[in-house]
């Protein structure tokens, strides 16, 4: 259980940092702040937050269950994570884009 109480730690990090960074970078593109940069940024970081988010709620959610095996929910936890990693990596890299003119 320590285990899941230190990811829980660390994707709170990632989710806090890349979450402010990507909100930020989205803010700066919509008012013409470094638009190169800051459109870079805000289509690189919807999955790493997205999946810093996902971590952090699983991890939650596991460690609010209680000190017993959960083979099965660490089963279903996993598979719902690499499901939602493929339908965003789906989305990113299957999906046409608007064109942006910069």
């Amino acid at each position: 259980m320590k285990t899941a109480e230190n990811i829980k730690k660390v994707a709170l990090i990632f989710f806090i940092v890349l979450g402010l960074a990507h909100i930020l970078s989205g803010l700066m593109f919509s008012n013409n702040y470094f638009t190169s940069v800051t459109l870079i940024m805000n289509r690189v970081l919807d999955i790493p937050f997205a999946m810093s988010a996902l971590i952090y709620g699983l991890a939650t959610i596991y460690c609010g269950l209680g000190d017993k095996s959960h083979k099965s929910m660490n089963i279903i936890m996993i598979t719902f994570s690499v499901l939602v990693f493929l339908l965003l990596i789906y989305i990113n890299f299957l999906v046409p884009d608007k064109k942006i003119v910069i």
